[in-house]
């Protein structure tokens, strides 16, 4: 065999030695891609499911429904909320929201001086997305910084959320709590 054919078989077998090394790396690369967002997801439900499990044993929702019960783990006040404040009762470890993000969460929507439900996304089934810029200014400030797979409660003033207007059955001047579980950003 000549010197330039011993070259040749050098050169391709060394081809084939690094596309295998890269074939292999490229598939243990996306093997723990995909581990870690089968973990953020079921971390999600995970949370969804407590906060569910946590709703049902402080109410007996009527007909299955959140919406006129009383939200679990909230004391209601009389006291007015006068700034934007939250409080993260499960910490996400997945993507942060940024303000110019679009996110994907279930809510669950209360007054704060009684703390019954007006509105909840987990009656419907349907987790819903937005870009966080069309929602309430108490979203827009309160959501960024909150990682997937979290579940934030955020307590809005009326100025931030629907104010002297009100909003379905939710009165004018109203401060709100919300539960929010954090499913996806983009």
């Amino acid at each position: 065999m000549s010197k330039t054919h011993r070259v040749g078989s050098f050169v391709l077998a060394l081809f084939l030695l690094i596309s295998t090394v890269g074939a292999v790396f490229l598939v243990v690369f996306q093997s723990q891609q995909q581990d870690e967002q089968n973990s953020l997801q079921e971390e999600a439900q995970n949370s969804l499911n407590e906060s569910e499990q946590t709703s049902n044993e402080t109410t007996t929702p009527q007909e299955g429904k959140l919406e006129g019960t009383q939200l679990a783990g909230y004391t209601p006040t009389d006291q007015r909320i006068t700034e934007l404040r939250f409080e993260d009762l499960v910490e996400g470890s997945g993507a942060e929201v940024l303000a110019s993000s679009t996110v994907t969460a279930d809510y669950t929507g209360a007054l704060a001086t009684t703390g019954i439900i007006f509105q909840s996304s987990l009656d419907t089934g349907q987790p819903f997305t937005a870009p966080l810029s069309n929602l309430i200014q108490g979203w827009q400030q309160g959501m960024p910084g909150m990682k997937v797979g979290g579940t934030r409660r955020l307590f809005i003033p009326a100025d931030l959320a629907y104010g002297q207007s009100g909003q379905g059955n939710i009165p004018p001047d109203s401060d709100l709590v919300f539960d929010i579980v954090l499913i996806s950003v983009q």
